[in-house]
């Protein structure tokens, strides 16, 4: 599974491209892609400060956070990320001409998030900022969601379902399932998931139960499969 590194850009980086942040960290864990996730501003206007509250509390109504600390786009940003995601068409110009004035030679990596659509036409994003009020947010993140979903599946990655057993006999049949058909190597991807299944499943992972995390079934889904299970996030 390829690793990849994106960051959001806005121009302030306290409403638009944290709140993109937050969505694809999100859905990071729940489709077990695990890739680096950032975002960052053309602007000096708000370097160290945290998102802005209207970002946040609609962040807060899909159950989601933000520990981002505002932070200016840098040259070095150019060869370090794979994609760097302008959140509207112009952010995206703006980006452009920040890079030239930079002396910045490779661009090929900038892309505008709305490019992302299920039927290949742009979607022009909400261009969120302190002034927008909070039905626009409220838009915008479900604009942003989907799109972060399409960019997904853009890249052709498999994406892993894991499910957790809800009883103890599913639990004793599941990890019997388990041991009989997992490798050694699935067994340390396990592992590697587990501080991540028990943020996700604090209810079925305390600290007394955390060794029946190992009792989940790993479901590598097909394209189609993938395609639908990241709708129904």
């Amino acid at each position: 599974m390829s690793y990849k590194k994106l960051l959001f850009v806005c121009m302030g980086n306290s409403c638009g491209s944290p709140m993109a942040e937050a969505i694809m960290q999100n859905l990071m864990v729940k489709t077990s892609l695990y890739w680096e996730i950032d975002s960052a501003a053309l602007r000096t206007w708000n370097i160290g400060r945290k998102p802005h509250k209207q970002c946040l509390r609609v962040l807060r109504e899909h159950g989601l956070r933000s520990d981002h600390f505002c932070r200016l786009l840098t040259v070095h940003d150019f060869s370090y990320f794979d994609h760097i995601i302008a959140m509207n068409e112009h952010v995206h110009k703006e980006l452009m001409l920040w890079a030239n004035g930079n002396h910045v030679q490779n661009t090929s990596n900038v892309v505008m998030l709305g490019s992302y659509t299920k039927n290949g036409k742009s979607l022009s994003l909400i261009d969120l900022s302190p002034s927008r009020k909070l039905k626009a947010f409220r838009i915008a993140y479900y604009q942003i969601k989907d799109c972060c979903k399409q960019l997904i599946l853009s890249q052709h990655v498999k994406i892993v379902r894991y499910d957790l057993p809800s009883t103890d006999e599913e639990d004793e049949h599941n990890l019997d399932t388990m041991l009989r058909s997992r490798s050694p190597e699935s067994d340390k991807s396990l592992s590697e998931i587990m501080p991540d299944l028990v943020k996700r499943y604090p209810s079925r992972t305390s600290v007394s139960t955390v060794s029946s995390v190992h009792n989940c079934l790993e479901k590598k889904l097909c394209d189609n499969c993938g395609q639908q299970f990241l709708a129904t996030l």
